[in-house]
């Protein structure tokens, strides 16, 4: 095979290891070996080259292709061309070792592509829309191939230009047997197991028919068929004996179909070549021979297909069938059906229990006036059956009488059962309510006592409604400044009662919780200095400050009639502040124990409230955490690479809508391995760090220093023109010559750097054209010497619209 064609091939398979690679040569080399054999002169009936009677190599080759893979027409194309060399004496340049040979590689190729491709069939052939597709493809790819092998076979003078149509028809009807009579029954019963073995396309081999019966009967008629196809192929050359073939044929089709019937095919043609060389007369001749054999394959097809799609259909009728009896039967509900006249077709097991009758007693019965009840109301009020034989679905409560004599309440759904427009039946499910019905009368009994308990649920229902909005707020802030508003806006509407209040937010634990936002009437401390001085804090839970009453009182609080509840703010085991709350004293207006449940409301209210408010903190210090860390270097602390890239791409487009410079530097610390050579790794972060405070204390507030990479780093600076960028960077190799650095009471020496400028829209209009020129001005700085700085030599008039992406040669 091809190189190319196997790395390609093992490409597109999976688990193209060094197993599969073997597997995938041991199939080319049986493939070749019997591709050179199906070629013989004596297996084809060849008379001559382009005169045979048919082509078994062909549809080889067309189910290798599909079944297995269209990149294996490179190997079709190797062993045409090989066979014509090695058995008929074939120039290797010749048309048809070279054009043929590819010609008919291409074709076959072709039809395995659209078969597998937007034909879609199954390569099984159990249907009949498969069998049609796949013998048309394949004849049309046919007709290519014999236009392409006879002009080979006319242009080389094998044959003469008016032998062209003869030798047409004899190569075309070669060609479809082997595609009808041969390539199925290797895509049926060969292939399915190769792509098995070799792991390319790993599925589950079908069965091509269910029709083959298991029984002592079925290898009888096995054996009668194998005896009539015999003596077919005994008989079939005598005068007009030859589609006695037919009959064994379409014998097996029918009763096994396509799994069999393909094998039939084969023994088939191949009795037919071996018949014609022990039986046939020697003025035979191969086109007719070849016009049977194609005849008998594509009827032998054909028929086959249709037997077995017939039969898997019914099957599967079989298998609904039993799959909805089975779900009938054992539905946990009462199922009735009716026929057209109204009475009882069929009853599962749940409705016989549900009734206490018989399946016998039941079948063909008037059911309502089988189960008719004393207590049911007006019979003809309901009038459930010729509703629903008037097309309406019904659903009704009835009361039935059992056959032990129990009244029970039933609820019936009932449907009708229409059939091409006309209604044929009904369709009833039945439960035994009884117990809900009487469970509902209960409830009746209990309903005014449940008056008060409804309206507290409307009370909390409206209290998680105004939570669960506070939640859908919180959810929607971006900053921890907006917690503020959303609490001092919801804190009101949750305790309508509540005279006034605070949220404390700590910054940071050792420092004092500072009040965010504060609502109400009394003055509120804007701190509290210390966790001993609200004991929610030091408890880790609300605390309720009661005057008068037993207990202790937070001293944060001032003096004051009201009542305080404090809530302290946990998330992820963390304190992120306190949720101060007020209410009026109602010691006067309330007993000691409706006091309390109201505080126990409120305390539950508060935590609730102060949960979501927690969390939504945590979230948002959370998040902010996490976008500094995405977008910084964690030794420098400078942006990373990849804000870098963000933000000057942002700044591009900046600068184009506002027609300014923006100029990008890249640096580079000269010999910073001695740096981790002789004074170790640690010194060269702190080397990195120190270099970082410099950045950030030389450049201007709106420029951006980032790391690149390693000792590299990137600085984007907004509106500043190549000649500032240099004159500013010129600069900052000043001052970082100038800087001492000592590590563990040892001087590290002094620092260079090399740097390369480009500017936008001198030197490039997209961050990849002006990085690639700033790395080129950095690499001209380094191999000059470094300790400089390089731009490009000369500025490129760029015009409107126009990309660029290569940079002048940098000079210094």
């Amino acid at each position: 095979m091809n190189l190319m064609a196997k790395i390609e091939l093992s490409a597109e398979m999976p688990g193209s290891g060094r197993s599969t690679a073997v597997r995938h040569l041991i199939l080319s080399f049986v493939f070749v070996l019997l591709y050179l054999f199906l070629n013989f002169p004596r297996v084809m009936l060849i008379s001559r080259l382009g005169c045979t009677a048919w082509y078994p190599a062909v549809g080889l080759s067309m189910a290798l292709m599909l079944g297995v893979s269209p990149w294996y027409g490179f190997l079709v194309c190797f062993s045409d061309a090989l066979s014509g060399w090695l058995i008929y004496r074939q120039p290797i340049w010749s048309w048809s070792e070279t054009v043929g040979a590819v010609g008919l590689t291409v074709c076959y190729a072709a039809a395995a592509c659209a078969l597998r491709g937007p034909l879609r069939i199954d390569l099984s052939l159990r249907r009949r829309r498969d069998v049609v597709l796949y013998t048309l493809a394949t004849l049309a790819a046919g007709v290519g191939s014999t236009l392409i092998g006879v002009a080979c076979l006319a242009a080389e003078r094998t044959i003469r230009w008016d032998e062209f149509g003869r030798s047409a028809v004899t190569w075309f009807l070669g060609d479809g047997v082997g595609l009808l009579g041969v390539a199925p029954f290797f895509l049926l019963h060969i292939f399915p197991w190769v792509r098995n073995a070799i792991a390319f396309e790993p599925v589950e081999r079908q069965q091509a028919s269910d029709v083959i019966p298991s029984s002592t009967w079925a290898s009888v008629e096995l054996l009668g068929q194998a005896f009539v196809l015999l003596a077919a192929l005994r008989f079939m050359f005598g005068v007009s004996h030859m589609y006695l073939c037919l009959i064994p044929i379409i014998w097996i089709a029918l009763r096994q179909g396509i799994g069999r019937v393909v094998t039939g095919l084969l023994v088939l043609n191949f009795g037919i070549i071996l018949s014609i060389y022990v039986f046939a007369p020697p003025d035979i001749v191969n086109t007719n021979v070849g016009f049977f054999m194609l005849v008998i394959s594509a009827a032998g097809l054909i028929v086959g297909s249709e037997v077995s799609e017939r039969e898997r259909t019914s099957i599967d009728l079989r298998k609904q069938t039993d799959y909805l009896h089975c779900l009938i039967q054992n539905s946990p509900l009462g199922i009735l059906v009716l026929d057209y006249r109204g009475r009882v077709e069929l009853a599962n097991i749940a409705f016989e229990k549900l009734s206490h009758y018989e399946q016998h007693e039941l079948i063909s019965a008037d059911i309502d006036r089988l189960l008719l009840s004393d207590v049911r109301p007006k019979e003809k009020e309901l009038d459930i059956v010729p509703r629903v034989f008037a097309g309406e679905a019904v659903r009704a409560l009835v009361p039935w009488r059992r056959k032990d004599g129990k009244i029970i309440q039933v609820k019936i759904n009932a449907v009708p059962l229409i059939l091409n427009g006309y209604v044929q039946g009904a369709y009833e499910i039945c439960q035994d309510v009884s117990e809900y019905v009487d469970a509902h009368d209960a409830r009746e009994k209990h309903a005014e006592s449940l008056n008060q308990l409804v309206k507290t649920l409307q009370r909390r229902t409206a209290e998680m409604e105004l939570l669960n909005d506070m939640r859908d707020w919180l959810e929607c802030l971006e900053t921890e400044k907006e917690v503020g508003p959303v609490v001092a806006e919801s804190i009101p509407r949750l305790f309508p009662d509540c005279i006034s209040g605070a949220m404390y937010v700590f910054k940071s634990m050792p420092e004092p919780a500072e009040a965010e936002v504060s609502w109400g009437e009394s003055r509120i401390r804007q701190s509290i200095s210390a966790a001993r001085e609200c004991w929610s804090l030091r408890r880790g839970r609300s605390h309720w400050s009661v005057p008068g009453a037993a207990g202790v009182r937070c001293s944060h609080l001032g003096f004051t009639d009201s009542e305080s509840l404090c809530i302290p703010l946990l998330a992820q085991g963390g304190v992120q502040g306190v949720l101060h709350l007020e209410f009026p004293s109602r010691a006067r207006s309330l007993s000691e124990s409706d006091a309390e449940c109201l505080r126990d409301s409120r305390r539950r209210l508060a935590i609730s409230v102060a949960g979501h408010i927690a969390t939504s903190l945590n979230n948002l210090r959370l998040r902010d955490t996490l976008r500094e860390q995405s977008v910084r270097d964690p030794l420098t602390d400078l942006f990373n690479r990849r804000f870098m890239e963000e933000s000057l791409d942002a700044e591009l487009r900046r600068a184009k809508r506002n027609e300014k410079p923006v100029s990008i530097v890249l640096i580079d610390l000269d010999y910073f391995k001695r740096f981790n050579d002789t004074f170790g790794h640690d010194a060269g972060d702190f080397v990195l760090r120190s270099v970082a405070d410099l950045f950030r204390r030389f450049f201007r507030g709106g420029d951006l220093c980032c790391r690149y990479g390693g000792e590299e780093f990137a600085v984007i600076l907004p509106e500043s023109s190549s000649q500032f960028a240099a004159v500013r960077v010129n600069a900052l190799r000043s001052e970082l010559k100038r800087l001492t650095l000592h590590y563990k009471t040892r001087t590290l020496g002094s620092l260079t750097f090399s740097g390369g400028i480009a500017t936008f829209p001198e030197h490039g209009l997209t961050p990849s054209a002006l990085l690639s020129a700033a790395d080129g001005c950095l690499f001209e700085s380094k191999s000059c010497g470094r300790d400089r700085i390089t731009v490009p030599l000369l500025e490129v008039a760029i015009p409107p619209g126009a990309e660029f992406s290569q940079t002048q040669r940098p000079a210094k």
